[in-house]
Formats: C-alpha cells, sequence, structure tokens
C-alpha cells in the first residue's frame, strides 16, 4: 500500500483508482449479463459495473458485449495480466489492468502486483535477497535470539555450525 500512496504523491496513480483496487467497488444491482458474456461469473459482474466508475472503464460492459469473444479469450488465458487485452481496452495502463484483474480474475492478482511494482520501483523489491547467516549472527546475543523456520530441503544447521566454531 505504501507503494502505492508514494507513486500518487508523485502523481503516477489517482487516489480514487488506489482506493477501488483496495475496496474493490461493486454495484449492488448490476445489469444483466448478456449470454455471450456468461463466461464471467455472476458473482463478479457486479464488480465489472463497479469499474465503470473510473474513466478508463466507463464503457467496459458496452466493450465487453462489442467484443465478447476477445474477452472471453483473455478471461480464460492461464496468465491474464500478461496476455495481449481486447482491443476496445488494449491501450489501458498496467495499473488499468490491475484493476480489471481485480474485478474478474482476482486468483491473477498477486502475480499483476508483484509485476507492477517490479516495473515502477525495481526487481529489489519484490526479490528477497538470500540468507546470510553472518550478517544475522551480528544481530543476535542473549537478549535477541535468531529463529529458524524450516521448510523441506532447507537445512541451515552446516552454516550455524560453521558461525558457532
Amino acid at each position: 500500500m505504501l507503494t502505492f500512496r508514494i507513486l500518487a504523491r508523485n502523481g503516477k496513480l489517482n487516489q480514487v483508482e488506489i482506493d477501488h483496487l483496495v475496496k474493490k467497488e461493486v454495484a449492488l444491482e448490476p445489469p444483466h449479463q448478456q449470454e455471450s458474456l456468461k463466461f464471467i461469473p455472476e458473482a463478479f459482474w457486479g464488480a465489472v459495473k463497479g469499474l465503470e466508475s473510473i474513466k478508463t472503464f466507463e464503457h467496459i460492459i458496452n466493450n465487453m458485449e462489442s467484443e465478447p469473444h476477445l474477452y472471453k479469450k483473455w478471461y480464460t488465458d492461464e496468465k491474464p495480466e500478461e496476455c495481449d487485452l481486447p482491443k476496445s481496452i488494449k491501450d489501458i495502463g498496467l495499473f488499468h489492468r490491475i484493476l480489471l484483474l481485480r474485478a474478474v480474475r482476482p486468483d491473477r492478482l498477486s502475480n499483476a502486483l508483484t509485476n507492477y511494482v517490479e516495473i515502477e520501483m525495481g526487481t529489489k523489491y519484490v526479490e528477497a535477497s538470500p540468507f546470510n547467516i553472518e550478517e544475522t549472527y551480528h544481530e543476535m546475543n542473549p537478549q535477541t535470539p535468531t529463529f529458524f523456520v524450516l521448510f523441506p530441503g532447507v537445512d541451515p544447521t552446516p552454516e550455524v555450525e560453521l558461525i558457532g566454531s
């Protein structure tokens, strides 16, 4: 969230759109969903209508109704955050793509946000640096112990023994 606030302060993002990402505006009484758009679950249709409050998406439902096959192709793609968008919205920015994913493909939102942060701020904000026991050792003392959360295939014992010797 801090990333978005910084980008809003720098004029790269609109605060209303950031709020929309966080709150996901959903229309309480969405319009009838055309048969050709039934590939979008009914539970998400209200969020599609909610997108219309953003200028970029003010005609999203009309666009979907005029190009249902293109929207279905995009929607059913394994990685819609990376594939080409339908013609009517092909030029939207990456943040607006995130808003669209939030509305209809929330399962892909995490990947899209990671891509966005990497592009806007750099790789160092999305990739964790490798664990360095020597750096950690200098922070340890009897009042500040270190706990290791172990995962299958990861064993810090050799590194701990090396520091202990």
